[in-house]
């Protein structure tokens, strides 16, 4: 019976319209249907399969990778204030959430506010949020106006890697920047993101 994958792909197509935004970084039109059948193939999955388990995350600025760690993949991007920061920001942390959004994206702008309570509430237990953007235009009005104080980097190609073509989009990695859990596609609340990084911290 293959109703349950067919009613999931209904929701999770109106819950996209109704939670995110077209992302400015989206691909060719030519290359959404293959986006698409790879969100709509990971629903499936994920409908038959329990999420993955996670890791770590905190802090801005250049640090000191620990002896033998290698990161999965790197990056070089600066902060708003031009602060130079690169993979090493994933270091010493239980959980990283990367959350990329836009400031003309009403749904990413609603949620900063309960993303930076998250922040708030976990940052002792190891875990960070990275902000990443990459629309100059009111990104430090929405972001002052949320009263942000966790990272929030610029968009950098590397980052094309976690593209879904929709804003907000939001991964979780560890300290090697390795994927935990499921990419989330679309805005959330305080209590949703909150049970998922409870689960990933473990």
């Amino acid at each position: 019976m293959k109703k349950l994958p067919i009613l999931i792909l209904i929701l999770a197509l109106a819950l996209l319209a109704l939670a995110g935004c077209g992302n400015t970084n989206s691909p060719a039109p030519a290359e959404e249907n293959k986006v698409a059948e790879e969100i709509l193939s990971g629903l499936d999955d994920a409908a038959e399969e329990p999420a993955e388990e996670s890791v770590p995350a905190e802090e801005a600025g250049t640090q000191q990778l620990p002896a033998g760690l290698e990161p999965a993949f790197r990056f070089s991007t600066t902060l708003l204030d031009g602060t130079a920061v690169d993979e090493s920001i994933l270091a010493g942390h239980a959980l990283t959430m990367i959350n990329f959004f836009e400031p003309w994206c009403p749904p990413c702008v609603a949620e900063l506010p309960e993303l930076e309570r998250l922040y708030e509430t976990y940052a002792p237990e190891g875990f960070q949020i990275l902000g990443v953007f990459s629309t100059e235009e009111g990104v430090e009005t929405v972001l002052s106006e949320a009263g942000v104080s966790y990272p929030v980097l610029r968009y950098v190609p590397v980052f094309d890697v976690f593209q879904t073509g929709y804003v907000p989009t939001t991964v979780f990695v560890n300290e090697r920047g390795e994927l935990l859990g499921q990419t989330q596609i679309g805005a959330n609340s305080y209590e949703g993101w909150e049970a998922i990084v409870k689960e990933l911290l473990g």
